[in-house]
């Protein structure tokens, strides 16, 4: 898999370029390895790359680059019996695709509404969509995706993800509306992020520390 160039920059090649990489930083563009806090990388966790972005403010002026996309691009690679924990989206819907590897496994449950706290309804039905054909999972029941299917998820559904252990590395691939992973995803249970401590010399920039 070839990945664009500021994929190797090094934390000198962003300093250099600090003045015409001020769109990639403010959309989250680059690297990101998360373990969700949970102190068990190996279990909990991932390695994401987003290859593009947008910004959620619009703009009334077309000529608005910080306006102009819509979508969102990347990656997410994780390791076999590795879980991406429990979430939803307030605006995003998303392509999940499996494009390389293993099996992907992904838990789903529709969400109670917004008076009744956003909780995970354990008994209705989830109505989804793989490779544009209607599909119903039980609540918290999974659907398996093999390389090259893929999953969609709309806003609301919560959906815990899962390489499947015995079938190895996966790659999965992400296409959706823009990616603001400060505003718009909602874990249940509630995850507390830290910042980032940088306690070895980085090697490539990460895209949670570019405000930092």
């Amino acid at each position: 898999m070839a990945l664009p160039d500021f994929a190797y920059w090094t934390e000198e090649e962003w300093k250099k370029r600090e003045a015409t990489t001020e769109y990639m930083r403010k959309s989250a563009m680059g690297w990101d390895v998360t373990d969700y806090n949970s102190n068990d990388f190996d279990k909990v966790g991932a390695v994401l790359f987003t290859y593009r972005n947008g910004l959620s403010q619009k703009s009334d002026n077309p000529f608005d680059f910080d306006a102009g996309r819509v979508y969102c691009e990347k990656y997410i690679i994780m390791k076999p019996g590795q879980v991406l924990p429990c979430h939803f989206h307030y605006t995003k819907t998303e392509d999940i695709i499996n494009r390389a590897g293993g099996t992907l496994r992904v838990f789903v449950w529709n969400s109670t509404p917004e008076f009744d706290g956003y909780k995970k309804d354990v008994k209705g039905d989830v109505h989804l969509m793989c490779d544009g054909q209607p599909v119903v999972v039980p609540a918290g029941g999974y659907v398996d995706i093999k390389p090259g299917n893929s999953i969609t998820l709309t806003p609301y559904v919560y959906h815990e993800f899962m390489a499947v252990p015995e079938d190895g590395d996966l790659i999965v691939g992400e296409v959706s509306r823009v990616n603001d992973d400060a505003a718009d995803n909602h874990f249940e249970p509630y995850i507390d992020f830290q910042k980032i401590t940088e306690d070895v010399t980085a090697k490539h920039h990460l895209c949670g520390g570019y405000q930092q």
